[in-house]
């Protein structure tokens, strides 16, 4: 094989890729968009979050999960899926962003 055919395949693969995309493209424009996974937006939240995982043995584990508000104990397994327990969820702690320092610091305080 010399350098004329990995270009070959190269132009190949390239011209695949893009016709996939131009087929996703279209099937989201004509509304078929249910047929396609979901991609997330960049900056869009997280809805599902694992939160924690423990090895019960070699085939089980404890999982738990978040969903939205939600917090849900899952024991997955060989012979399937159980939940075990589903309760609010703490609420998270958000960063605060720091004071600028050319801030004056509020009344009552030196």
């Amino acid at each position: 094989m010399d350098v004329i055919d990995f270009g070959r395949y190269f132009a190949v693969l390239l011209f695949v890729l893009g016709l996939l995309g131009l087929i996703a493209f279209m099937a989201r424009r004509a509304g078929l968009a249910h047929f396609l996974p979901a991609i997330p937006r960049a900056g869009a939240p997280r809805r599902l979050e694992v939160s924690s995982t423990l090895m019960l043995d070699a085939r089980r584990r404890v999982v738990l999960v978040r969903v939205d508000d939600e917090e849900h104990v899952l024991l997955l397994g060989l012979a399937g899926e159980t939940v075990l327990d589903r309760r609010p969820a703490p609420p998270r702690f958000e960063p605060v962003e720091p004071e600028t320092a050319g801030d004056s610091p509020p009344e009552g305080q030196s």
